[in-house]
């Protein structure tokens, strides 16, 4: 219509006399926003309009089941039809994409041109401003080049514009190292959000030891937070190897105390901190001067040991006084090691308390880097609780208590202290439940109370201390794999009765508090999952695919954002068949602890990615054991026991 010679094209009015406005106001709403309010009273004419207006992604939305919550597909659907139902957003997105590229492309209903070094590029300034705010201001105020049509870039490269343009107009840029400061510069300028995003990036996937400063130079000079937070955070991980380096030594005071001020610092030993301190004021101090009271103050003196200390306090630089002016005590992030915590890892001849069950359950942690198990402080018993580990502490809920009730609280370990804190209780009793974590939020999942299968689920906001209610499973649910993803927690297989076992997996989204249902030929009960390398891995389990669990199965399968099972990375199968077994993911490695096929196992398992076949690395220390729960868990250094104020002794 618009590129022919019709009457509207001439007068830029269109009418639709014959269509309802609200029907138009919902088919704009839903291009300008993606979002659309399909109902049954409305489906059949936005569908009829969309269609007679060639507006195909509002067309696919009516399409969807009119339902509250359209992203959960019937139940007649078949595996071909899941990606129909998880488009969302994303094919109103390609629309416009493709439709912005045509445009730019083919230079139609062009109305204002950027010139630089000599080339003039037609563009759109609706496109224009509604990327920019320095475009939109510019186009809506009585600047010259929004009365001429004509904005000069003189002193920006034709390939940058021509770069940025291409990005604004079909979401692809072609980002290197010798385009991405000019990139960043010139998009942070224009105010390209999306451009300069991009570019950061870039530059974080980029980070070695040779452009760590210059990337934090450039985050500071253009007031990039997260690509300051991350350059700061890469060289504090890389302290040590930096601590000679040119551009270290010529930080300003308040920079090198700001960078060893630092929790993220990967140092083991305290020393090593004074030492950098000492080099660098060397460098940038004449004679034998002390080192400055500020620098000094960063010096967290509590952390070293006997034999350390007495090489600071005989360091010409340091002055006694200072001894008694320390900072709070907090370890550095080098201090601590991750250990494989397992909950309630003794082995019993059944699921149920017997005479020969300790009073207290133990936090038995396996250090894989040393192969060495040792005893954390226990906990009031308590079987098969979940637990959830975040950086030094371990979040654990549930479980069948001592008199054989179902479980609602929830306790709290501090690796630093060694010593546990009762936390408010969750509000339903919940055991074989999900227990996950995303962005300071715990989430409670479903479960089993003795009475019934559970739909509910809750979530503990960390910063609010308090519990609150979320949507509901679309059915009930326990004995399920469960992790955590990019802000999504996967939910695959498990159990409605002790009779009836699911195909397929849920997806919540914690942004929306939606559920969605995914059609799949998965059928596990008692499997194990944890993300990793934006998959999930499906470790084991029970094998429900016959309607009934005939035995455990050793295979280990992959799905990818949506749900959907993966060919790559291609994971062995398990050298035995197994369910209940601890599955947790350590660094690059997925560790698989005892289990049960029948008989119960002893054995501890670990895949890295790539490798060709799982690797036996140790047995567990009590013997053949299944049903227990495990997580990693930042653990101070042995050798700093001692020092950590109030820490509760165990042996």
């Amino acid at each position: 219509m618009f590129t022919s010679c019709m009457v509207e094209s001439q007068q830029g009015e269109v009418s639709l006399l014959d269509v309802s406005a609200s029907i138009i106001e919902t088919i704009l709403h839903f291009i300008y926003t993606g979002e659309a309010a399909v109902t049954l009273d409305n489906a059949e004419d936005l569908f009829t309009v969309s269609s007679r207006l060639q507006i195909t992604a509002m067309q696919e939305q009516c399409s969807r089941p009119t339902m509250e919550n359209y992203r959960r597909p019937p139940p007649w659907c078949t595996d071909d039809d899941v990606e129909f139902f998880s488009r969302d957003k994303g094919f109103l997105q390609c629309a416009v994409i493709q439709g912005l590229r045509d445009l730019y492309f083919s230079e139609t209903f062009c109305d204002v041109t950027i010139v630089t070094e000599g080339r003039r590029f037609l563009c759109h300034r609706v496109v224009l401003a509604s990327v920019s705010p320095y475009f939109r201001a510019m186009f809506t105020s009585c600047m010259v080049e929004s009365q001429q049509g004509e904005v000069s870039l003189l002193d920006v490269s034709a390939s940058i514009i021509e770069t940025i343009l291409h990005f604004i107009y079909t979401g692809e840029a072609a980002v290197s190292l010798a385009n991405v400061e000019d990139l960043f510069t010139v998009s942070g300028r224009l105010q390209i959000t999306a451009m300069q995003e991009q570019c950061s990036r870039f530059l974080i996937k980029t980070l070695n030891i040779d452009n760590c400063f210059w990337t934090y130079r450039l985050a500071v000079t253009h007031y990039h937070s997260k690509l300051l937070e991350m350059a700061m955070k890469y060289i504090s991980w890389h302290i040590t190897r930096l601590s000679d380096h040119e551009d270290l030594l010529h930080l300003e005071l308040g920079e090198i105390i700001k960078f060893l001020s630092s929790d993220q610092l990967m140092v083991s030993s305290e020393l090593s901190v004074y030492r950098i301190a000492l080099n660098w004021w060397k460098a940038n101090s004449s004679g034998d001067s002390p080192l400055p009271v500020e620098l000094r103050r960063v010096i967290r003196l509590q952390l070293m040991l006997p034999h350390e200390r007495e090489e600071v306090k005989n360091g010409a630089s340091w002055e006694e006084c200072d001894l008694q002016d320390l900072p709070q005590f907090r370890l550095r992030q080098g201090m601590f090691e991750n250990w494989i915590v397992c909950v309630d890892l003794q082995p019993r001849a059944d699921m149920d308390y017997d005479e020969d069950y300790d009073n207290e359950i133990y936090l038995d942690a396996y250090n894989p880097v040393a192969k060495e198990w040792n005893k954390l402080m226990p906990l009031e018993p308590v079987m098969h609780p979940r637990c959830v580990g975040l950086g030094n502490h371990l979040y654990v809920t549930g479980g069948i208590s001592e008199d054989g009730s179902i479980s609602k609280a929830f306790h709290v370990y501090d690796s630093v202290t060694n010593d546990w804190t009762k936390f408010p209780s969750m509000m339903s009793p919940r055991n074989k439940h999900g227990f996950l974590s995303f962005q300071e939020k715990l989430y409670a999942v479903g479960g089993w109370n003795k009475d019934a299968v559970l739909d509910s689920m809750e979530c503990f906001d960390l910063s609010k201390h308090c519990w609150s209610e979320l949507s509901k499973l679309p059915y009930p649910l326990y004995s399920f794999a469960s992790a955590q993803l990019k802000g999504k927690l996967y939910i695959i297989g498990g159990q409605t009765t002790q009779e009836h076992s699911i195909k397929g997996l849920l997806i919540y989204d914690t942004a929306s508090d939606v559920w969605s249902l995914i059609p799949s030929k998965i059928n596990v009960l008692k499997g194990g999952a944890v993300a990793m390398d934006n998959k999930v891995f499906v470790i084991g389990g029970y094998d429900y695919s016959s309607g009934k669990p005939t035995s455990a199965t050793n295979r280990c399968l992959v799905l990818d954002e949506k749900g959907r099972v993966c060919e790559k990375p291609k994971v062995p199968p398990l050298p035995e068949r197994l369910a209940s077994a601890g599955v947790t993911r350590w660094g690059q490695r997925i560790y698989v602890f005892g289990g049960e096929n029948g008989e119960l196992s002893a054995n501890i398992y670990y895949w890295t990615p790539g490798a060709p076949k799982w690797k036996l690395t140790q047995k567990l220390p009590y013997g053949e054991s299944s049903h227990f729960v495990s997580a990693t868990l930042q653990v101070p250094l042995k050798k700093l026991f001692d020092l950590i104020p109030g820490r509760s002794d165990f042996d």
